[in-house]
């Protein structure tokens, strides 16, 4: 037997079914005029209030889909954010690299006529010339195993630190750059081929050390969604760290930091 409820027309199948629907149900309510009473069971997510606790487990089955949802919605914005930034920074750097190459060669040639007649002052034999042998594969496999969150946090001092430590000093314990001239910035070191170099204002030392570090940067950063999300956030140490960073676009002051660290 069933029982027709007489304000909505929803059928039920006993007559206590029936009292508990009309004192209850929201749209019955609603027909005969009455007030909705508040739930006493609660959404944990939402916060939203229901009569029957059954009719929250159903609800929370859809909030609870909602929330995991929203939750990767945002770390997809912030992931996608993360790249387009990136992306950017590479396009603005890459054409600033481009530029700033064309003046190096008359630039080079300058310094190299002003450091010769320089040196030839000197006596060489007072200078302590190490071989240099680093190559690109070797820069890119120490930045990699030994770049950290840490040092983007710590900004353009602990990327020094880290190019002195890992690059710059060789398993001895000794640097295989020496600075000449800490005014000019001139840098003097052998390639394995015997070849004395002199990088006038470590320029070409910092250059190549720069783009491979850069890009391992962007990389961990991309890599890591807490990193991620940290550099996102303006109020983190993280953040300011990688904003310092990134900001000295032509490696001045990473350059300026080096030679009086070296």
């Amino acid at each position: 037997m069933s029982y027709k409820c007489k304000f909505c027309n929803a059928v039920l199948a006993s007559e206590y079914s029936l009292s508990t629907h009309q004192k209850k149900t929201k749209k019955c309510l609603i027909k005969q005029g009455l007030s909705i009473p508040e739930g006493e069971f609660k959404c944990k997510l939402c916060n939203e209030k229901f009569i029957h606790k059954t009719v929250l487990n159903i609800h929370l089955i859809a909030c609870n889909k909602k929330n995991i949802l929203l939750n990767y919605n945002t770390l997809e914005t912030n992931y996608n954010t993360l790249e387009t930034k990136y992306n950017i920074l590479e396009t603005k750097y890459n054409m600033i690299l481009d530029e700033k190459n064309k003046l190096l060669d008359e630039k080079e040639k300058l310094l190299d006529k002003i450091t010769t007649a320089a040196l030839s002052k000197t006596n060489k034999n007072t200078v302590n010339i190490t071989t240099y042998t680093r190559t690109d594969e070797e820069l890119k496999n120490i930045y990699a195993d030994n770049l950290t969150s840490l040092h983007i946090k710590g900004g353009i001092s602990a990327i020094t630190k880290l190019i002195v430590d890992k690059v710059v000093t060789d398993v001895n314990g000794v640097k295989m750059i020496t600075i000449t001239d800490k005014a000019r910035g001139t840098a003097r070191y052998k390639l394995p081929s015997g070849e004395d170099v002199v990088d006038n204002g470590l320029n070409t030392f910092t250059t190549k050390n720069r783009d491979i570090l850069m890009r391992r940067i962007c990389s961990l950063a991309a890599g890591d969604i807490e990193i991620s999300n940290q550099i996102l956030d303006v109020d983190t140490t993280i953040s300011k760290g990688y904003t310092e960073i990134t900001d000295d676009i032509e490696g001045d002051v990473l350059r300026s930091s080096l030679i009086k660290s070296i």
